[in-house]
């Protein structure tokens, strides 16, 4: 079986940046939060469900989700939220074992923001957490979202603080400056080390 790294960290830690480079050495990602929105978008018993529930306030002129509009919703009210997350997660995990399923690499990486939350965490063999200071992680969302600083407040609500999560760690990246290739290099080394050496014990931590 496929060894599962699944990285996890609140949003606007740079889960998907740091992730990213690990492309160079052909291994596989799956983004939970990618099969989310290809969910909202493509599957159509999905996208008529989200519409029927939500209504006109979630629509645009062209009959089609806004997404901001539903974020805005599902963020400020815990009942919204969680009747979304009922209907998407059975779907989202369906997705990630049949990924799973077909993949021959030594170890992939599965970028899932809310693994300790959903209670997945003792289905992966390491846990690797991205820890980026508030201010920093603000900074990201700001310059990739239509969005205040109340609602980023609402979404990291939502969310297990990093502190916590850091105890189910196995691997710590610390994001708060730069993750160069030398850092991802050594990483990758690590991952392919623990995927074909189970006896060695997950408590490396990078510190950049």
């Amino acid at each position: 079986m496929t060894y599962i790294i699944a990285v996890t960290g609140n949003i606007g830690s740079g889960k998907t940046t740091i992730t990213n480079l690990f492309k160079k050495f052909n291994v596989p990602i799956i983004d939970a939060d990618i099969i989310a929105k290809e969910l909202i978008n493509f599957n159509k018993n999905i996208s008529s469900s989200i519409i029927n529930y939500f209504g006109k306030r979630i629509k645009n002129t062209n009959n089609v989700i806004n997404r901001n509009a539903l974020k805005y919703i599902i963020f400020n009210d815990n009942n919204e939220r969680i009747w979304l997350n009922k209907l998407l997660h059975p779907m989202i995990i369906k997705r990630i074992n049949i990924i799973l399923h077909n993949i021959i690499n030594s170890y992939v990486i599965l970028v899932i923001p809310l693994l300790i939350e959903c209670n997945l965490h003792h289905y992966v063999h390491n846990i690797t957490v991205i820890n980026t200071r508030y201010e920093n992680k603000v900074k990201r969302i700001l310059s990739r979202e239509d969005i205040n600083y109340q609602q980023i407040n609402n979404i990291l609500n939502t969310q297990i603080k990093t502190k916590i999560k850091l105890n189910y760690a196995d691997v710590i990246i610390d994001n708060n400056s730069l993750v160069d290739d030398s850092n991802i290099i050594v990483l990758h080394q690590y991952y392919l080390l623990l995927a074909t050496n189970t006896y060695i014990k997950n408590n490396f931590n990078i510190f950049v």
